[in-house]
């Protein structure tokens, strides 16, 4: 018999683990090396500033981080490696500058309309114009 301690016994183990669910098997990795694949890979460790350095970099050149480690080693980024288009800041910035303006013309034509005053009708063939034109201009330079 069993002392107890104020009057509750001592709880004993369980004398059979509890079951766990079953393990999933391990996914098979993908076959690498067929028709010219890449089969073999390399570790570099980086501090933080490096991996920022490293980052921005390839961001900059418009690869990812690994086309642009085989460019800077190799002299080429390998024949499935795509560039990112790159963006130019000024035709964005103006751009999104024309886009304001014409936003905040269409916005006064349209609390002048929902209170009852007039607008002029020229001033909303003017901005609808502009958007246009402006979509056309942005399509053309951010369009792959």
């Amino acid at each position: 018999m069993s002392q107890t301690l104020g009057g509750i016994a001592p709880v004993s183990p369980p004398e059979e683990r509890p079951q766990m669910a079953a393990e999933k098997p391990r996914r098979k990795p993908p076959e690498r090396g067929k028709a010219g694949g890449r089969t073999r890979g390399k570790m570099v460790w980086l501090t933080d500033a490096e991996n920022s350095q490293l980052e921005a970099k390839a961001a900059k050149s418009g690869l990812s981080v690994a086309s642009y480690l085989r460019a800077s080693a190799l002299g080429d980024a390998g024949p499935r490696a795509r560039r990112a288009p790159t963006i130019d800041q000024q035709v964005l910035s103006a751009g999104i500058a024309a886009l304001n303006m014409i936003g905040s013309n269409i916005n006064q034509i349209a609390r002048a309309s929902n209170i009852g005053k007039e607008y002029s009708p020229e001033l909303l063939d003017w901005s609808l114009t502009e958007l246009r034109a402006l979509l056309a201009t942005m399509r053309e330079a951010f369009a792959p």
